[in-house]
């Protein structure tokens, strides 16, 4: 078996809810079915642990076959700095990019792409984040998308037309997530008939969030703040089939982000914004998209939805059929295929 030092943030009693700690420790528990496994969890004693990643490059390099990260591109940035320094070779690093933005900060020169261009391989979560670092010269690209644990679940039948539908929301709580645009739009379209309820789950980013969301939905009987959810069995997933859509109105850039993942295995389809990446994620088949930024089409295609109930069981059908090609299972295939 392979020797490998895996460097990354993991789940902590602490910080376990943000997508790049989870992501990280399912990479983790995989290397472990493949590999021996030295591991540096920059989520506790960071400065220790930065500390030991430099030793155990000086040190101990001939111990290892492979150093794999798994950090968003600021991060990694750093770590590759330490090994740079220390001479590690860049033919024996992986890179696991989390989030969209080695391509962003390659442009704006905040990182150089001498650190990266050399390693072994670079795994990004979409073709397009490929595609962008192909175009700057980078040839050990590759391609797998987030993953989760699938449950085995039993498909929610639901039928249609309903008086009201059932929303859901599953994300940290913040203005760039666009939850406070989607309470707003069902407020409005609320107004003369109840067409929609809304459950939120999620953490606040920030004391300020908290505080906003509570004012927000104080008195709103339709709209229910439920807190922090753990997705860790069938129950969770069975909890979360009987939703009739899904909506994740980010104004970020995103990645490939894990509650869409979620709600393949629940088998729910997703309204989502026109992010960067959501035309590399969602199909015509499974999902909806409005207009990112655009809360007028974000209205409008919540109206269409519920004009158009039908079209609810064909997305549910189609979303539940792709939740197998984001399994563990499929990333520890691939993964014995990149430690060949």
């Amino acid at each position: 078996m392979s020797n490998i030092l895996y460097i990354a943030s993991l789940n902590s009693e602490k910080e376990k809810y943000d997508g790049e700690r989870i992501k990280s420790t399912f990479i983790y528990d995989s290397l472990k079915k493949k590999a021996n496994v030295d591991v540096i969890n920059l989520s506790v004693h960071k400065l220790f642990n930065t500390f030991r990643i430099f030793w155990c490059a000086l040190f101990k390099k001939k111990k290892y076959d492979l150093v794999i990260i798994s950090k968003d591109p600021h991060g990694a940035n750093i770590i590759q700095k330490i090994l740079k320094f220390v001479k590690y070779p860049n033919s024996k690093i992986i890179y696991f990019e989390i989030g969209p933005f080695l391509y962003d900060r390659i442009l704006n020169g905040s990182i150089k792409k001498e650190t990266f261009i050399k390693d072994k391989l670079i795994v990004v979560e979409t073709l397009s984040m490929k595609n962008e670092l192909v175009s700057l010269g980078f040839d050990n690209i590759d391609v797998f998308p987030n993953f989760k644990p699938v449950y085995s679940i039993k498909f929610n039948e639901q039928k249609y037309p309903k008086d009201t539908l059932n929303l859901v929301y599953l994300s940290r709580i913040e203005e760039q997530k666009g939850i406070y645009d989607l309470i707003e739009c069902l407020k409005v379209l609320n107004k003369d008939k109840l067409k929609f309820r809304l459950d939120i789950y999620g953490r606040p980013q920030t004391k300020f969030d908290e505080d906003k969301l509570n004012q927000l939905v104080a008195g709103c009987e339709y709209i229910n703040y439920l807190g922090k959810i753990d997705i860790n069995c069938a129950e969770a997933y069975e909890q979360l089939s009987k939703y009739d859509l899904h909506v994740f109105p980010t104004k970020y850039s995103e990645g490939f982000p894990g509650t869409i993942i979620d709600f393949f295995i629940a088998g729910v389809p997703t309204l989502a914004s026109t992010f960067a990446r959501a035309n590399d994620i969602l199909k015509e088949t499974d999902s909806i998209l409005f207009k990112q930024f655009d809360n007028e089409d974000l209205s409008n295609k919540l109206k269409y939805i519920y004009s158009n109930q039908n079209i609810l069981s064909k997305l549910r059908k189609e979303s539940f059929k792709r939740s197998n090609k984001y399994s563990i299972e499929a990333f520890d295939l691939y993964l014995e295929k990149v430690l060949k």
